[in-house]
């Protein structure tokens, strides 16, 4: 149906539409009515389905992709692997606990090893942490183990222990190297005292790092003065005699423990600090520097580096460097070193001697 002319509102009536009559009027609201439920119809039918309802039951758990956690003989619900060690003056039984991941062979390894063995001495030591009474150990979380073959290199673990006056728990993260070994050789050329020293790679810093020959104890004997001549020979090519070296940190107090600790808030490591001092000629200072030596099989790569003893101090952040510069220099204060250092003319044992 057609109309003509604009929709405007008259005096007489509130709307009239020009035009049409009143019948007309009436015919097109009709219609116009009739089209809008039409519209409403089709959007009924293309409107989409209603949502599904939530379900309130909370969904099943995935299942356990833990490797190497449990027993091998365990079923799917089955704790983590644990045991327990008998440490006095914890009171109790302490359980010892593998990390997600941590297969059998590790913790067993973790547990039975030098490295954990002597730090769980260490707490009942005379200053150890148990001593005193007011700390307690109520667990041990066994994290991460390192092999060097088939023996345990690294342990990572975190010990829960609390102080039972406060309830507070005590920083407990310790990474687990065991004991090492680090020599200061020192060469007279000339009138002037040289220090030999290594540069390599230090991938924990990022950076290739001076410092001085070091090596950690590969065995449970505690042989610090024997591994000290054969890291030397490793990574110099120097051979030492045993009765020539000097064991600086052997002039501390028996109660220090007689070993340089260089991180004790994060590494049970303990080092054994050794002088070795001996003469040499300008062509052997020579032949030292620069050259390459280490195993190179054990991913060493190290370059021997000659400096002034007197500018020593300052070229390297080597803490094994500074402590063993600290000892001697006061061990020569107090008058307790040999009056004069080894030389090739006594038995011929200097390391011009040697190399």
């Amino acid at each position: 149906m057609d109309f003509d002319g604009p929709v405007r509102p008259t005096k007489d009536s509130r709307w009239r539409w020009t035009g049409l009559d009143r019948d007309g009027c009436v015919e097109f609201l009709g219609e116009m009515a009739a089209a809008a439920r039409q519209c409403l119809l089709g959007f009924r039918r293309a409107a989409p389905p209603p949502l599904p309802l939530l379900s309130t039951r909370a969904p099943s758990p995935a299942p356990s992709r833990r490797r190497g956690a449990r027993m091998a003989s365990s079923g799917d619900d089955a704790p983590p692997l644990s045991t327990t060690v008998a440490v006095p003056g914890a009171g109790e039984p302490v359980r010892v606990v593998a990390a997600p991941g941590l297969t059998e062979a590790d913790f067993t390894s973790a547990v039975e090893s030098s490295l954990f063995r002597q730090w769980l001495k260490n707490l009942q030591e005379e200053k150890g942490v148990l001593t005193y009474g007011r700390l307690n150990l109520r667990q041990i979380l066994i994290q991460g183990v390192d092999m060097f073959g088939k023996r345990v290199g690294f342990v990572k673990f975190k010990a829960d222990i609390i102080d039972e006056e406060t309830k507070a728990k005590i920083p407990g993260i310790v990474f687990a190297r065991g004991p090492a070994v680090a020599v200061l050789i020192l060469l007279e050329s000339e009138g002037q005292t040289y220090a030999v020293l290594t540069e390599q790679v230090r991938v924990p810093v990022g950076k290739f790092i001076l410092e001085l020959p070091a090596g950690m104890l590969d065995d449970e004997k505690g042989d610090f003065v024997g591994t000290a001549v054969r890291e030397v020979e490793e990574e110099t090519g120097i051979k030492l005699n045993l009765e020539d070296m000097i064991d600086l940190t052997a002039l501390l107090n028996p109660d220090a423990g007689c070993r340089m600790l260089p991180s004790p808030g994060g590494c049970d490591e303990e080092i054994g600090l050794f002088l070795y001092r001996g003469h040499a000629d300008e062509d052997t200072i020579r032949a030292l520097q620069g050259k390459e030596t280490g195993l190179r099989d054990h991913g060493e790569l190290i370059k021997l580096r000659v400096v002034p003893y007197s500018q020593l101090w300052r070229a390297t952040a080597d803490a094994k460097a500074l402590s063993a510069i600290a000892l001697y220099e006061m061990a020569k204060k107090e008058g307790l070193l040999p009056s004069s250092p080894t030389t090739s003319r006594r038995r011929g044992s200097s390391s011009s001697a040697n190399l």
